[in-house]
């Protein structure tokens, strides 16, 4: 099963490669990652999609990232119709749009 991980994030590189290097560490799959940057200057946010495997969830990927300095605003996205846009693809799309 697939779920799907927003964050706001500080605007950069550094902070992606931050979350995708601390995910991978510990060893979750991530499956899609987009980041778009917001209205709001300086900010950018970041959806992740992982495979949840049976010893680790949703919940300790989130625990994970709030251990990161930069990220803020955490939460599992369930919006149906956006989440199938970020399910399974290993391409990483930066596109600079508004957050909605």
């Amino acid at each position: 099963m697939y779920k799907t991980i927003s964050a706001k994030v500080e605007h950069g590189i550094e902070a992606l490669v931050r979350v995708t290097n601390t995910l991978r560490r510990k060893e979750f799959k991530i499956t899609g990652l987009v980041m778009e940057e917001c209205e709001i200057g300086g900010y950018s946010d970041l959806k992740i999609t992982i495979e949840e495997c049976s010893n680790l969830g949703i919940e300790q990927a989130m625990m994970q990232l709030r251990k990161i300095i930069n990220v803020y605003e955490i939460k599992e996205f369930k919006d149906e119709n956006q989440i199938k846009e970020v399910e399974p693809s290993l391409d990483l799309v930066a596109s600079v749009s508004a957050c909605k």
